[in-house]
This record gives structure tokens, C-alpha cells and sequence, in this order.
């Protein structure tokens, strides 16, 4: 019996006989943590990490900033006792090894206001549009994915000798090791995005009560 890809409007054959995608939705799940998520991309992301720093730059003195960079620092601390200990031939996880080993490279590599910067504008966006996130998974995926871009060593060159020209590309994490890094993101930095998403929301509905109030005051204008 021929199998179909399970993904919704999706007619294609599954891409073998144990798997319940075709092989571009397959392809998507281990790339995006769903068969059905969209990438977020910087363009996505730029407004809400604009919202970020205007935040930041209002609060320049606040505690919180340097709180959350403490907050990165310990988990750049935990990944590095993680590494260490596998060096020292102690078992553990394999999956926690990659992330940690991704967390070092951002530590030594990107200032620790960036990653908070881009980690609070995901959960930004995941707060105000949680319809662009199929599952945590998704959204932990994508946060990796995102915070991993802030640095030039997560992408290489290839080849391509249909075009006689050399292609950047992007090194992806095992999905695995690509959910342990994004949720580990979102545990130690993530309450920064929430507070200023409530912030944001709290400034919206301001806005339109004002917007209400007008328009009744000019209604009863005679």
C-alpha cells in the first residue's frame, strides 16, 4: 500500500515506509523542528529585535540587562563543566555535548547583549504571534537557528558546479542538539522577552482605548 505524506494538503508519497512525510516535509521537520514550520528569518525578526533595543535604550540603567548577560554567562559556565567532563572520559549525552559545544562558540565569539538581545526578541514575536510557531519544539528550533546566526562560524562554503560558483551555507545542528540549545535559550533568557511582550501589549491597548475615547468625544461633537 502506497503512503501519503501526513502533512495537511500535502499529496505527496511518504518518503519511505516508516517515515509519515515525503521527503521535502521530512527534510523541513529536521531543519525546523516541524514538517510544516516556516524559517524565521532576520527580516522577521528585525522589527522585534528593533522593539528590543529601543526597550533597552529607554532603560539604560535598569539591572535587568546585566542580570540576563550574568544569566548567559552561567549557561556559557555549564556548557564549558559539560565539555570538561567529557573530556575527562565521564559519560553523559551526546545530544547536551553538541549544544553545549554550540553555546561555547557563541560565548567566545558574540558579545553577551546580542545573544539576549536576539533570544528576548524571539519570545517577542512568540508572544505576540504564536500562530508563527507550530510547537515549542518549532519555536526552540528556530531560536537556536537564529541566536546561531549572530556568529559567521556556523556557516561554510560548497561548490556548486552547476553554477561554477562557491555558496555560503548554513551548518546545521542535529534536531536534537538543535531543541537542548534553543530550549536551554529560552529557560535562562526567555523571561526577559515575556516581560517586555506584556509591556508591548499593555502600550497596544493603551493606544486603542485612547483611539476609543477620541472617536466617542468627536461622535458627541455637534
Amino acid at each position: 500500500m502506497n503512503r501519503t505524506c501526513q502533512v495537511s494538503g500535502c499529496s505527496a508519497p511518504a518518503a519511505s515506509g516508516f517515515s509519515p512525510y515525503c521527503s521535502a516535509h521530512r527534510a523541513n521537520f529536521r531543519r525546523h523542528g516541524e514538517a510544516d514550520q516556516k524559517a524565521v528569518t532576520k527580516t522577521h525578526v528585525k522589527p522585534y529585535l528593533a522593539l528590543v533595543k529601543a526597550r533597552i535604550a529607554k532603560n539604560p540603567h535598569s539591572p535587568a540587562w546585566t542580570t540576563l548577560e550574568a544569566r548567559w554567562r552561567a549557561l556559557v559556565d555549564h556548557a564549558e563543566h559539560i565539555i570538561a567532563e567529557y573530556e575527562r572520559g565521564r559519560p553523559g549525552s551526546r545530544t547536551e555535548r553538541l549544544a553545549a559545544q554550540e553555546i561555547i562558540k557563541l560565548g567566545r565569539s558574540v558579545e553577551a547583549r546580542a545573544v539576549v538581545e536576539m533570544t528576548m526578541a524571539m519570545v517577542v514575536l512568540r508572544e505576540l504571534h504564536p500562530h508563527c510557531f507550530r510547537s515549542d519544539r518549532a519555536f526552540w528550533v528556530q531560536l537556536g537557528r537564529r541566536v546561531r546566526g549572530l556568529t559567521d562560524l556556523n556557516y561554510g562554503e560548497r561548490y556548486v558546479h552547476a553554477t561554477g560558483k562557491v555558496r555560503r551555507c548554513y551548518r546545521e545542528l542535529s534536531p536534537r542538539a538543535g531543541i537542548v540549545f534553543g530550549r536551554w535559550l529560552a529557560e535562562t533568557l526567555g523571561v526577559g522577552g515575556m516581560h517586555l511582550a506584556r509591556l508591548e501589549q499593555a502600550d497596544h491597548e493603551k493606544q486603542l482605548a485612547e483611539r476609543r475615547d477620541l472617536h466617542d468625544a468627536l461622535s458627541k461633537l455637534s
